[in-house]
């Protein structure tokens, strides 16, 4: 049986630079890995089978995982099947990268069970085809991500924690877009956010202003805000002031760490 964990990240930043004629919004982003993670577990099976715990997600054809296994073994060819243990933690629909995380991590121990038949670059050209956000959980850290996602350049990696509220809601990526969209037809100015999705959040579910208020930073097109520290005891100071929704106080994973923990280097 192969393990590892699949962390969540967080965007430090994360600013709309055009759209694409085919409806995709052009991006800039810093992505940084949280040590916030799900587990996944896969082994040779008689057939294929996806089990998973914990946080809701759906755990047939729309999960992440089952659709990295379906392209693995489609570009492969590979025969023999197997089962995958899926144990969340990173709630869905928080803009914290899970699923997409979850897929990356899954071809990374389908290739490593396989023999190593795919190079970095082959794996890289699969976790694209699931989603923009996969390649940059081939190697975690901290990158700047540009494009629609898709380009990625490593970044020094820096020590501090942070404080992760999750409102208790979802807000569907695509939802958030749309409104964005709205609101830029409208002539709304974006240039005075950190995230320029954060007036579209807001606009689909104004009581996230409370957090704004706190002086914390949203994550992806929400609904996850964060604050970041130096040093944990400052991060549990603030932590301390939270009282109405789920949180947690968690590290920032450098590259080297994600190595070590995420496909055992």
């Amino acid at each position: 049986m192969l393990k590892a964990r699949s962390y969540a990240k967080l965007n430090l930043y994360l600013f709309i630079r055009g759209k694409r004629e085919d409806g995709y919004h052009l991006i800039e982003s810093e992505f940084q890995t949280i040590g916030l993670y799900d587990e996944i577990y896969i082994k040779p099976a008689k057939e294929f089978i996806l089990e998973c715990s914990g946080e809701k997600v759906p755990c047939d054809e729309r999960n992440f995982v089952y659709k990295a296994f379906s392209l693995f073994k489609k570009t492969t060819g590979i025969e023999g099947e197997v089962k995958i243990t899926l144990r969340k933690n990173i709630p869905k629909g928080r803009g914290l990268g899970g699923g997409s995380s979850n897929a990356a991590i899954t071809l990374l121990l389908l290739n490593r069970l396989a023999g190593q038949i795919l190079n970095e670059r082959e794996i890289s050209e699969l976790a694209s085809r699931i989603g923009a956000d996969v390649p940059f959980f081939l190697k975690g850290g901290r990158a700047k991500v540009s494009g629609i996602g898709e380009i990625l350049k490593p970044m020094d990696d820096f020590e501090g924690y942070a404080v992760v509220v999750d409102p208790g809601f979802e807000i569907s990526t695509a939802e958030a877009y749309k409104e964005y969209d709205r609101l830029a037809k409208e002539g709304f100015d974006f240039s005075i956010y950190k995230n320029h999705l954060l007036p579209a959040a807001i606009s689909l579910r104004p009581e996230l202003s409370v957090l704004v208020e706190m002086g914390m930073d949203m994550t992806g097109s929400g609904s996850a805000f964060f604050k970041i520290f130096s040093h944990r005891e400052q991060a549990m100071a603030f932590y301390g002031k939270i009282q109405r929704w789920r949180k947690w106080v968690i590290p920032l994973i450098s590259s080297s760490e994600y190595r070590k923990f995420s496909f055992g280097e």
